[in-house]
């Protein structure tokens, strides 16, 4: 009962609000604090309207905005964290553009409060005629799944600011991350994976050595038009990776392989499956750190089985955690192995790594990765690397269904 009382008098706050920044409305704000749902509604023709609601989406208690357009995806925003000035003026934003007849403005039709890069983006994207489906910078928070039963995905983490575009038979995410900056990464039907664009080749035609663009190095314009030339003028980093099944295999490994970085013996009933070789697990290391967007990685020789002009790749075969002694050991050791520059540094591991350590790897521009011997895969072992995965989900599986 005190709960209801209290977000009764909340609603009660924001009506007066909105009348109070925008009483152009005066006449048209109703407060429904009758029945089990209680929304502010701005009326607008017949029996259209923009309202306001807190609603439950799985598990978590948000602000939900509903645009009257049939096929719009409702705008959701934090409970606790949303300032009730930005909630009068979201509604606002909504119910003025259909009441005269123009585009909800940006950032409003955007979900996002404050003009930002990835807002200047996605207007001038939609400018150069290309469907801008999301845009994630300040709020986090968005629906998705059938209308009937929506649920809440929340962005975040090492995802950064980003754009989602859609193009007829490719997806594409243009992403400005905290480290490496720019990234884009495109999805498409023969691949059926995200791939990484190659922005030194799409934009200057030149070898870029590190993932990304840094965001002093390229304009907003720029990358608008890069996108909106369209995926058949891109070019890619290479093709997404994927980990190879392991093969059954009933022979024992050598003596002197057993307990190396290369290879791991996994014992199974029946059959086991057969451990990646040395040639193998550098081919899965190449692979992945191409579609990262190494530019400059390739096919070594004996000594090292990657050679980099600008990275000393450290192969690392202990199990216990990387500690920070250990990082800048490998790094003195990668600045050193440079000619006329230092190299950074790039440490594949078999074990973990320390707190410390990988605030240190970031400092260093470093990229530490824990290499799992059975599949090959790489996982990230500092806030760097991580940045450079692609996105984790499908296009369209965290979108709201249409009606």
């Amino acid at each position: 009962m005190v709960a209801a009382f209290g977000i009764h008098l909340h609603f009660q706050a924001l009506e007066q609000m909105l009348l109070e920044r925008h009483p152009e409305l005066a006449g048209r704000v109703y407060f429904n604090s009758a029945g089990p749902q209680m929304y502010l509604r701005v009326k607008l023709s017949g029996d259209r309207g923009a309202g306001l609601a807190m609603v439950r989406l799985g598990h978590t208690f948000v602000w939900l905005l509903v645009d009257p357009v049939l096929d719009s995806e409702p705008s959701v925003w934090p409970l606790n964290a949303t300032p009730d000035e930005v909630l009068v003026d979201a509604l606002h934003a909504h119910a003025s553009a259909h009441l005269t007849g123009v585009p909800v403005a940006s950032p409003w039709r955007w979900h996002e409060s404050e003009p930002s890069d990835m807002t200047e983006l996605a207007d001038l994207l939609v400018e150069q005629g290309v469907r801008v489906r999301r845009v994630a910078a300040g709020n986090t928070y968005f629906p998705c799944g059938p209308r009937h039963e929506l649920e809440l995905h929340i962005a975040g983490g090492s995802e950064g600011a980003y754009v989602e575009a859609e193009f007829p038979g490719a997806f594409v995410r243009v992403s400005v991350k905290p480290s490496v900056g720019w990234l884009v990464d495109v999805h498409c039907p023969e691949w059926g994976a995200w791939g990484r664009v190659d922005l030194g080749y799409s934009l200057w035609r030149r070898e870029l050595p590190t993932p990304g663009v840094p965001r002093a190095d390229v304009s907003v314009s720029q990358v608008a038009d890069l996108i909106a030339r369209g995926p058949e003028t891109w070019v890619e980093s290479g093709a997404p990776w994927e980990p190879t099944r392991p093969s059954c295999a009933s022979a024992e490994l050598p003596s002197d392989m057993q307990g190396s970085l290369f290879v791991m013996s996994v014992t199974e009933p029946d059959c086991a499956p057969r451990p990646l070789g040395i040639v193998e697990l550098a081919e899965a290391v190449l692979e992945q750190l191409t579609a990262f967007g190494f530019g400059d990685v390739r096919e070594g020789g004996s000594d090292s089985p990657i050679h980099s002009d600008a990275y000393h790749i450290e192969w690392n075969t202990r199990t216990k955690d990387l500690s920070t002694s250990d990082i800048q050991r490998l790094n003195g050791l990668a600045a050193a192995a440079g000619e006329d520059i230092p190299k950074r540094l790039i440490v594949i591991s078999r074990g973990g790594i320390s707190r410390p350590a990988a605030a240190f790897a970031d400092r260093a521009k470093a990229f530490v990765y824990r290499l799992d011997p059975a599949t090959g895969k790489l996982f990230p072992l500092n806030s760097r690397a991580d940045e450079l995965l692609p996105p984790s989900v499908e296009p369209d599986k965290y979108y709201v269904e249409p009606w």
